[in-house]
């Protein structure tokens, strides 16, 4: 795909069954090479509320990965355009305006870009193959769906909802893991749904590591599970500094995340409406606390501590993210920073070798490094450095007056969102910033005023 500078990159796919050709000028994504479902685990998704659309929506979800995988976004700005030519069992529902509409508004304000569906009618009946058993029990309307992956935040409000023996209530449904492992409480393994496709890249690979869509899938897969279960009630754990963060700090190097923000989930709970004429409803029970509170409230409960110190928060691959053959988190980027800061709020101890950059005290950024690592870059640096500004400046927001007007505004958005008054989440989300601006400057003050972390804020 080549782009001429300034155009905005431009990808066309037609999703097609076996046997069946794409149209002219269309990439062709193949049910069964590029998108496959995995039998076993769609069988747990066939309840008595099964219809085709779930069927479809899933190709819609890995159509929407594909895409955001296969096009590199433009080195000079962010945005891409994508068409895409869907097949679909239940036409009439998909080229409802109502549906199309709003899958494009969610599709948008998650990514930045500009994305155009087209919908035609699959030829092939549903697989025959599939079967007919379910783990999921239908018509209960007390379960809860919560997306889980091995993230801090999804374990901790996991035990949190769990506590008090109302484990079997919580339905897992797995995302971002490569591990094929369910959770015990004690002899029961807890209950739990995994992604039933993957996407494999074309001939010539993934080629963008963004990866906004993710959070499309976690949401639309959560809500699939609640619809088939029969409840309304799926819980998206990201504690506030996670959900509204990357979208109240302008960065320079692309576009905010809204990925858990509740302006994203508010219109996923429209397209879902649209296309199901079914309400789910995200709740974000940890919006108004910080992880490092979120995290000192999950070891409070006690347990085994490797829970917590076993999570995963790194965004880096794991083949630069090893020492010695043994993977660690980096422990200098956005995710790894907000991880160290809530251990330290928490006052949970943390081993310094769960990261490949030990010693944040260090005086300079290569001698905090772990010894065996040396694979030590430019880049690296640049991509600590963009993460321990990203934590500073959430903290300088709640007391700069030239922000003041725009998190007053972004408290107005939340604010009709959340069906809650204008006031009350002005005060919710300055609350939000004190705290976290008092564990940030904790942090940093036992860092010491030499550490090279403190050196870059200067």
């Amino acid at each position: 795909m080549k782009v001429l500078d300034g155009e905005y990159p431009t990808l066309k796919i037609a999703v097609i069954e076996r046997g069946s050709k794409a149209k002219a000028d269309f990439q062709p994504v193949e049910i069964g090479k590029s998108i496959v479902f995995k039998m076993k685990d769609l069988d747990d998704y066939r309840t008595k509320n099964w219809d085709n659309r779930i069927y479809d929506t899933l190709t819609l979800i890995a159509a929407v990965e594909f895409c955001d995988k296969t096009c590199r976004r433009p080195a000079w700005g962010w945005m891409r355009r994508f068409e895409v030519s869907l097949p679909v069992f239940e036409l009439i529902r998909w080229e409802d305006p109502h549906s199309v509409t709003a899958l494009v508004s969610a599709l948008k304000l998650l990514t930045g870009d500009e994305w155009v569906f087209s919908f035609t009618q699959r030829k092939g009946g549903p697989d025959d193959d599939v079967g007919r058993q379910s783990r999921l029990e239908f018509g209960d309307g007390s379960r809860v769906v919560m997306p889980f992956s091995d993230g801090l935040d999804s374990r901790a409000v996991s035990a949190l909802l769990s506590a008090g023996g109302r484990s079997d209530r919580l339905i897992r449904v797995r995302v971002g893991s490569k591990k094929d492992d369910r959770p015990r409480r004690g002899d029961r393994k807890l209950p739990f749904l995994n992604i039933p496709f993957k996407v494999k890249p074309g001939q010539d690979g993934f080629h963008e590591s963004s990866a906004r869509t993710r959070g499309f899938k976690f949401t639309l897969m959560s809500a699939i599970a609640a619809y088939l279960l029969g409840t309304h009630d799926v819980v998206m754990p990201e504690s506030g500094q996670g959900a509204l963060g990357p979208s109240l700090v302008h960065t320079s190097h692309g576009y905010e995340d809204y990925r858990n923000h509740p302006r994203f989930l508010a219109k996923m709970e429209r397209f879902f409406a649209a296309l199901f004429g079914y309400q789910v409803t995200y709740r974000l029970p940890r919006l108004w606390r910080t992880k490092g509170e979120t995290l000192r409230d999950f070891a409070a409960l006690g347990g085994d501590e490797t829970e917590w110190l076993d999570t995963r928060s790194c965004w880096q691959q794991n083949r630069n993210s090893s020492v010695n053959g043994k993977w660690r988190h980096c422990g200098i980027c956005a995710a790894c920073m907000l991880r160290r800061l809530s251990f330290h709020a928490a006052e949970v101890a943390e081993p310094a070798d769960n990261y490949i950059w030990e010693n944040l005290a260090a005086p300079d950024f290569r001698s905090g490094v772990a010894n065996g690592f040396n694979k030590v870059t430019g880049a690296m640096e640049q991509y600590a450095i963009a993460g321990a500004l990203h934590l500073d400046h959430l903290a300088d927001l709640r007391s700069s007056p030239t922000h003041r007007k725009r998190i007053s505004r972004h408290a107005w958005q939340l604010s009709e969102e959340l069906d809650i008054s204008h006031q009350d989440a002005e005060g919710e989300l300055f609350g939000l910033l004190e705290r976290h601006e008092l564990e940030w400057k904790a942090f940093m003050k036992d860092l010491g005023p030499n550490s090279f972390v403190a050196q870059w804020l200067t």
